[in-house]
């Protein structure tokens, strides 16, 4: 697929996909339907181990059109901003929102589906879809779990808008760095997969995730099936302990 809205930067063992709508990266119904097409071939790469969402231009998003939140086209675009915000936070290896500027509404939410959110000072967060008359359908539905119900309220009634600083306060930023060591301190932290086994990481996203979707009585034993049966099956699993018995570094297959 060409892609006119995203530019897709692959490094070993990890891919950056980057928002490129100027002025401000709107996400568009064409942006994410490219970011959800560029997703779902990043997922189907066995050797990848992290993704990294970032933008380029003075804002990482500042939402959603406004335009397509209109009666004639709202159901078109919650449909595809759904899919997409799923897709993130159910993506097969860890995902990194890289953010600088503005980063509201529908952009806050999809940053915040990442896994990791690291932010230079500059970056400011909200919702401030209550300040014109609609509510942020991810936020309100995810933000509770994630950041805990008191503080999600607050970002979703209010509709303020957060520093990097105080969003960092309410839990929505993992680190928070000088605006000229962002791309270093996003380096870093990548790197912190990307010396790991892609199927490992695999699994253990997926078992990390079931705490999400099954109640607390089944959850271990959810988890403790995927440990039997799916980590145990990977070769990369066993020369992990084998690496360490040996006290060598592992040499990963990624399967």
């Amino acid at each position: 697929m060409e892609y006119n809205l995203i530019k897709i930067v692959s490094l070993p063992h990890r891919q950056d996909i980057i928002l490129n709508n100027p002025p401000v990266n709107i996400l568009t119904g064409a942006l994410m339907t490219e970011l959800l097409a560029a997703l779902q071939v990043a997922s189907a790469d066995r050797a990848l181990r992290v993704v990294v969402l970032r933008s380029e231009g003075k804002a990482w998003s500042a939402g959603a059109d406004v335009g397509e939140h209109l009666p004639d086209k709202f159901e078109a675009m919650l449909d595809v901003f759904g899919k997409l915000c799923e897709t993130v936070r159910t993506f097969p290896v860890p995902t990194i929102a890289a953010v600088d500027g503005l980063c509201l509404g529908g952009g806050c939410e999809l940053a915040c589906m990442c896994d990791f959110l690291i932010a230079s000072e500059k970056a400011k967060f909200g919702q401030p879809e209550i300040k014109v008359g609609v509510l942020p359908p991810v936020a309100a539905s995810h933000f509770g779990l994630k950041y805990g119900f008191s503080r999600a309220l607050e970002i979703v009634l209010t509709g303020d808008i957060y520093s990097a600083q105080d969003a960092g306060r309410l839990g929505l930023v993992n680190q928070l760095v000088p605006a000229e060591g962002l791309a270093e301190a996003v380096d870093n932290y990548a790197a912190k997969f990307t010396a790991l086994s892609a199927v490992v990481l695999r699994t253990a996203k997926a078992a990390a995730l079931t705490g999400l979707d099954y109640s607390g009585k089944y959850v271990l034993q959810v988890v403790d099936d995927i440990y039997r049966r799916q980590l145990m099956a990977a070769s990369d699993a066993v020369e992990g302990l084998n690496a360490f018995l040996e006290k060598r570094p592992p040499n990963w297959k990624d399967r």
